[in-house]
């Protein structure tokens, strides 16, 4: 049996755990309680950093230190932040998605092999608790957000936004909707396209309880996969939906899973708890690390560094200057002038 311990114990809501490579941490949002965490193994230390409203996940920008994607409500966010406490603060909104849908948020994110953002929404109509009442049924959709800053939408009809993951090798990518299980798509790397869907797992045809989450994959080609309401994660063969292993994680809601550790063999667990709030301490509300299960996952990639470029008048990039919050464009015969919001300037362009 794959040993299970208690790394971080005051978490409410864990989602989006992302481990980082270069710094040998784990980052994770802990949505209930608007935090952004960081988690050191080595010193069995954590820091966080509270907002204003819920985060759903949190990836590190390649090249960029200090520098994160995050998904705030409808919008997509670049936030930068030292990993000490307290300290984080919004750059920019990078993108903002389903503008006739204002009960949606976004779930899970995560970077593709090449730095594309892929990250999608439910809609959330905050009823009490966090249960299958609490979404409205088919009305997220899944986004990709390219190096451009053109955002795309994938698929929608989604109910509960949740898990992703993706097999270079056979070329799929695999998601979860927890109202219907894993789906499989073709995966092209070089558009970031997908195609062909089709659902490979659903909990029920297995006698298994609960709904997939959170979900990782490991350098076989094998899913693995936070089952919620049922204390279990699970392993299954993404090539054809068999079920391989189950792990017992001593907490009901299990929400999200990442590999992690020095030799990437270490399973990252987060959980929900709707009894932890804050400080308080809860049994059952945790990060947790699974060791001794002889797999290994892929480093996780980070987030393309975004730039929002203007266009000359020939319709090339301008690379020369960004913009944070590009606003209210007014063209006066020959030049164009704009505000950027997050920077408090007013701008000429000619």
């Amino acid at each position: 049996m794959a040993p299970v311990t208690e790394a971080v114990l005051t978490v409410s809501f864990g989602e989006g755990p992302h481990w980082d490579v270069d710094e040998q941490v784990l980052y994770f949002a802990d949505f209930t309680n608007n935090t952004i965490n960081k988690y050191n193994p080595a010193t069995r230390e954590r820091t966080c950093s509270e907002f204003d409203d819920h985060v759903s996940f949190i990836i590190p920008i390649e090249g960029k230190k200090h520098h994160f994607l995050g998904g705030m409500k409808r919008n997509i966010v670049e936030i930068e932040w030292n990993g000490e406490n307290d300290t984080a603060r919004i750059v920019r909104i990078v993108a903002q998605v389903d503008k006739d849908k204002p009960i949606n948020v976004f779930n899970d994110g995560k970077a593709d092999p090449r730095g594309r953002l892929y990250a999608g929404t439910f809609g959330y109509n905050k009823s009490g608790s966090m249960t299958t009442e609490s979404f409205v049924r088919e009305n997220g959709s899944l986004y990709r957000l390219d190096e451009d800053g053109q955002i795309h939408k994938l698929d929608d009809k989604i109910t509960i936004a949740n898990g992703l993951a993706w097999d270079i090798e056979r070329k799929y990518f695999y998601y979860v909707d927890s109202m219907d299980g894993i789906r499989r798509y073709d995966y092209d790397i070089e558009t970031g396209n997908i195609s062909n869907c089709q659902k490979i797992f659903i909990p029920a045809e297995h006698g298994l309880k609960g709904s997939c989450d959170g979900m990782t994959i490991d350098t076989d080609g094998n899913l693995w996969v936070a089952l919620f309401e049922a204390s279990k994660v699970i392993k299954v063969e993404g090539e054809t939906g068999k079920l391989l292993q189950k792990v017992t994680i001593p907490t009901n809601e299990v929400t999200s899973v990442a590999f992690g550790g020095p030799n990437l063999d270490i399973l990252y667990v987060t959980s929900f708890n709707t009894r932890c709030k804050k400080t308080e301490v809860v049994w059952g509300a945790a990060l947790y690390e699974v060791t001794g299960l002889g797999v290994r996952g892929h480093p996780p990639s980070k987030a393309f560094n975004l730039i929002l470029r203007k266009r000359s008048h020939n319709g090339a990039f301008d690379k020369s200057s960004t913009i944070s919050f590009g606003e209210g464009p007014h063209w006066d015969v020959h030049v164009l002038y704009y505000v950027n919001i997050l920077d408090n300037t007013i701008n000429k362009y000619n």
